[in-house]
């Protein structure tokens, strides 16, 4: 839910001081306003408005200078709220390119914003903030319950109304949907081309890195079977995700980035395959895709996922050790034309992401 930005600010509050993202139950302020919008402004019943789903959720809260929480929005995972309400699923016609059912999707809601700071794109502050986290998260996609009276506001961020409207509290509402990292999808065969231009422009930019595909990586002539579960040799029981640049899903088309999850060993995952373009790098990319891998793993039952990393790619360590990860002080040399030296490194997953 969210009111419409209609109201002009008040001088007073002009400063805004920042915006916050809070784990757990709602700070008062928060509850506060959330009451002021949506039971007493819109006659939402308190009990519909102040659930459960609280404890669980992410909070952003844009606060003033004077400590007043303006704004505020929630997101809930699926794999912190089972059994979430997500919507219906798209029907014929009203597919998301970049949206996958089978992948999970966050929820916002809860979207307020104090009469008096309306009209100032807090409201866009609140949305910005939540998807961040989502992405932070490994959450590839993003649905919302929006009411009918603001759903331009979303479709202006990127959103696509799906399935009926219906009524929610009395009020008219229709679920929405885009996604976070555009272009995500599971690998294909026909992908190997794109892969090798994709790994090997990435082990160009490091002196005596050299990319041999049938002699030392024949997995990138058939990804997807290489990732299909089997026995065989130079097959992996796992799964793996590209990202197309531009949100193309053609055959063939530039990769912005890749990964891949592969198990090991009971309780245990490997990270593998992690690169992305020098064009789409410091954007988030790298660590919404290795969230993205710890998200499978929880899904496979593993409660560790470990890497093994080219020593020479340092700004990779500096992501992962910022994402948790920890070196286990293991080094192995491999037998390949690039004279390999890698760190092992590991990360124990919380319970939640």
């Amino acid at each position: 839910m969210v009111v419409p930005a209609s109201a002009s600010p008040r001088a007073d509050d002009q400063a805004v001081a920042e915006v916050a993202v809070l784990p757990g139950p709602p700070p008062a302020a928060v509850r506060a306003l959330r009451t002021a919008v949506f039971v007493d402004e819109q006659g939402v019943p308190a009990e519909l408005e102040h659930d459960d789903a609280d404890a669980h959720a992410d909070h952003a809260v844009v606060w003033d200078a004077r400590g007043r929480a303006l704004a505020t929005g929630r997101l809930l995972d699926p794999a912190s709220v089972p059994g979430l309400d997500t919507g219906p699923e798209p029907g014929p016609g009203e597919a998301v390119r970049g949206v996958s059912p089978a992948e999970p999707a966050g929820v916002i809601g809860r979207v307020a914003v104090r009469p008096e700071a309306r009209g100032r794109g807090l409201a866009r502050v609140v949305m910005a903030a939540l998807e961040r986290r989502a992405a932070e998260r490994g959450l590839p996609a993003i649905r919302l319950h929006a009411q009918a009276a603001v759903v331009g506001l979303y479709v202006g961020l990127g959103y696509h109304a799906f399935g009926p409207r219906d009524l929610t509290a009395g009020i008219e509402h229709v679920w929405m949907t885009r996604s976070i990292l555009p272009g995500l999808r599971a690998v294909r065969d026909a992908d190997g081309p794109a892969l090798e231009r994709l790994i090997g422009g990435i082990w160009a930019e490091y002196p005596g890195c050299v990319l041999d595909v049938d002699g030392e990586e024949p997995w990138l002539r058939a990804p997807a079977a290489a990732y299909a579960g089997d026995t065989l040799p130079g097959r992996y029981r796992g799964a793996m995700w590209v990202v197309a640049e531009e949100d193309s899903a053609a055959d063939g088309a530039p990769l912005a980035g890749c990964v891949a999850v592969r198990e090991t060993e009971p309780g245990r995952v490997e990270l593998k395959s992690l690169y992305v373009a020098a064009t789409a790098r410091r954007r988030g990319l790298g660590a919404s895709l290795t969230r993205l891998v710890e998200r499978e793993a929880r899904r496979r039952g593993a409660s560790v996922v470990e890497l093994w990393t080219d020593t020479r790619f340092t700004d990779a360590h500096r992501l992962y050790e910022r994402l948790g990860y920890v070196a286990t002080g293991e080094v192995r040399d491999l037998p390949d034309l690039s004279n390999t030296t890698e760190f092992r490194y590991s990360r124990e997953l919380p319970s939640q992401p």
